[in-house]
This record gives C-alpha cells, structure tokens and sequence, in this order.
C-alpha cells in the first residue's frame, strides 16, 4: 500500500544512527541506569517468521525512540528476545527465559495462549501482550489477570466478513485454515459465531492443511464440490496462503476470496504466488492511509531499517504499540519493582491512539476490560490486483467507526 508522505518533526531536530543501524531524528538523551527489560516470543524463525520479523522491526523502533528520549523512569528499555518457532512444546523454555531474564513485561503471539504459557504468566505476574490474538477467551478465560490484547477480536471479524459476504452477495461460504495453534483456535470460534451471525447453516465446506503443506489438491478439490459463493482463508500467511491461493484461484476462477490473518503484510510471500493468483483478493488490512499515526510510522520505520520502499503491515504496528504502551503503564506505575502496581497501571490506559486501524480507532483497557479495542473501526479491507499486489482499499464495503 502505498502511503503519503507527511512532514517531518517539529524543529532543528539532529538525525543521527542507533546502535541498530537506524537513523533516529532528535538529540540522544538515552540514560545509563539500569536497564528495564521487556520480553519478546517473536517466532524468528519457524512457520509464523514472516509477521514476526515485521513484529520485531516495530518493537525495536519504539525501543529505539524510547530510549533516545531518555527511556523510562531515567532508565533504558532493554529486548529479551526468544523463539519458540511457534511451537508449542517450546514455548514454555521461551516465556520461562523471559522470566529467567527479569522481563517486566513480555509482548507475545502464537504460543502466548496455551495453558502452559498462561499459567507462567499469572504465576510470575508478568504483564504480557497477546499482540496478534483476535479470540475473546484468550483474555478472558482464567488465568489471565496479567494478559492483554490490541485487536478487535473474533466477533468484529465476523461482523466485517458477514457484510463482505452480503456486499458480493455470496450466502454458501467454505472456510480453509492452516493448522497453527492461534489458528485453530480461532476458527473453532467462527464456526459459532458466523453461525449466530450470517450464515445460519454454517459453512459449506471446511477443509484445513499443514502449515509446511506444500500440496493443495485434495483440500482445494473438496471446497470445489462444495460449490461456494465465495471462500475464506484464515492462516498466518506466508507460502501456505500464497500457494493455497494459487491452487484456488486455478480450481475456482470465478470465486470471490476472502483472507483473515498476516497475508496482507507479507509482499515477500506475495511474490511466491502464480502470476495473477491473488487478483480480486479481499483481505482485511487494518493499517491505511487516512490515519496520520500509521502514515508517521511508516515514515520512521523506512528512515529506522534503511528501506525507503518498506510498507508499514498490522504486525508492525502491533509490535510498536505493545512497547509504548507498556512503556506508558510503567510511567504511570511509577516503578517496575511491584508486578500489579504495574498491572493496574496498565489498566487504568485509556483512549490510546494506536498507530493501526482507522483514524478514530483507540484502545483503553480497565480491570475488567482485557480486549483493548473500543471499537470495530480498528478493521479495513483491501484487495489484490493483477500484479500480486495491494491495490488499495476495497470499494465495495468497509466496516464504520
């Protein structure tokens, strides 16, 4: 996507290079006391490595801003990294390092919701930011008093996909998944929620794949003798989706597609697609150019890595949000020496202006009020053209504020 430039910040502001190689605008008053370490399962490496790498640009940025302000308490922010390849049974040694590392916070995705990972969460009273989840139970059901997200969840998908579906007048809808943890835990809760929504049959067709599956004629071919009206992919993208895509595209030509997940901020993985495979996708695609916060950050993140020609993706912008915010609740907890002092400091955030969704778009969070959403509007479409890539926001519906 292709966003507008926007002006520089106010004053004779110095730019000079970060000690990750980025260029920062403003004198260098990064503190020397003792560092305040923030944790991080970013899934480097493994299925889910595409979004998490954007993921990592985004928290580093933020570090990086923080600390050249002059950090947090007179102190610097510190990364501890880890990366359980969004497996499972290695995310307990990640968290469990975290820990070992005297994390204060941890900023989470595709592990932060097992029972194993939720329970050294509450127990260690780590403050921790499931910044990609979309499901309601990830943050409401026990334990979870020290567990967050950003995103509107599963039920305003649902209600963007239900007026997408109504929009291209497709009522016989088949849903295709991959199997990540976060993944099918997720589409186990649209098979209600769709249902209670628009499609009171539920679906037509409904067919998954491994995550590493390089194959897709046996699942595609089952969706295709559903005869759809239209289909939904939901995955954590990369090549599963770009080639899955491809072997739609060739069995349904005509078939209207839709996408929930990372795929929109992946142009890496768009290149491994057919030629023309990904035309007339629909995909929902939360950052755009009518809200100056994302244009800004795109701006920062392009001057920060060097990549004049980066565009800015959701998970970017998850993971810079997830540090200044927990930034900003140790700010107000005044200390990091006392876990709930911290934890309610968090809860007490509200109206933030987050640098994803729509302009109006803010996240607040409370002690009963985990899901930091305030509204759908954190929601937008785009849709893919001839080329393989995002042509622009999709004409034929948006979600309102």
């Amino acid at each position: 996507m292709s966003l507008a430039l926007v002006t520089g910040l106010v004053g004779c502001a110095s730019t000079s290079t970060n000690s990750d190689g980025g260029a920062l605008s403003g004198p260098d008053l990064t503190p020397t006391g003792t560092p305040i370490v923030i944790g991080a399962d970013l899934d480097t490496t493994g299925p889910a490595a595409s979004y998490n790498l954007q993921t990592q640009a985004g928290i580093k940025l933020a570090v990086a801003q923080i600390n050249r302000a002059g950090g947090v308490l007179d102190r610097p922010l510190r990364l501890a990294e880890q990366n359980s390849e969004s497996d499972p049974a290695k995310a307990p040694t990640a968290y469990n390092g975290m820990i070992n590392d005297k994390a204060v916070a941890a900023i989470g995705y595709v592990t932060v919701g097992i029972p194993s990972v939720k329970s050294l969460v509450q127990d260690a009273k780590m403050l921790t930011i499931a910044a990609g989840s979309t499901s309601d139970a990830l943050v409401t059901t026990a334990p979870a008093d020290y567990l967050y997200s950003l995103l509107p969840t599963a039920p305003s998908y649902v209600e963007a996909m239900c007026g997408a579906f109504e929009s291209v007048g497709a009522k016989k809808i088949a849903i295709f998944h991959d199997d990540a943890p976060g993944v099918v835990g997720l589409v186990a809760s649209y098979d209600t929620l769709f249902k209670k929504s628009c499609l009171p049959e539920g679906f037509v067709g409904k067919e998954s794949a491994p995550l590493t599956a390089a194959d897709f004629t046996a699942p595609v071919a089952r969706i295709a003798a559903a005869k759809p009206d239209a289909i939904l992919t939901v995955s954590v993208g990369g090549t599963f989706q770009a080639q899955s895509e491809s072997a739609f595209a060739q069995a349904l030509p005509k078939t209207p597609r839709f996408a929930i997940g990372a795929f929109d901020g992946q142009p890496d993985s768009w290149k491994t697609a057919q030629p023309g495979a990904l035309n007339g996708l629909v995909v929902i695609h939360p950052v755009t150019s009518d809200n100056p916060r994302t244009v800004q950050l795109q701006e920062d993140l392009r001057a920060f890595s060097g990549d004049t020609n980066l565009s800015v993706s959701q998970t970017h912008a998850l993971g810079y949000d997830s540090v200044k915010l927990i930034a900003l609740a140790i700010e107000k907890a005044g200390t990091v020496d006392n876990p709930d002092a911290l934890n309610t400091a968090f809860q007490e955030i509200k109206g933030y202006q987050p640098t994803f969704g729509q302009a109006a778009f803010t996240l607040s969070f409370g002690a009963d009020k985990h899901i930091a959403a305030d509204s759908s509007c954190g929601l937008a479409f785009a849709v893919f053209g001839k080329e393989n890539t995002l042509t622009g926001s999709w004409a034929d519906y948006q979600p309102t504020c």
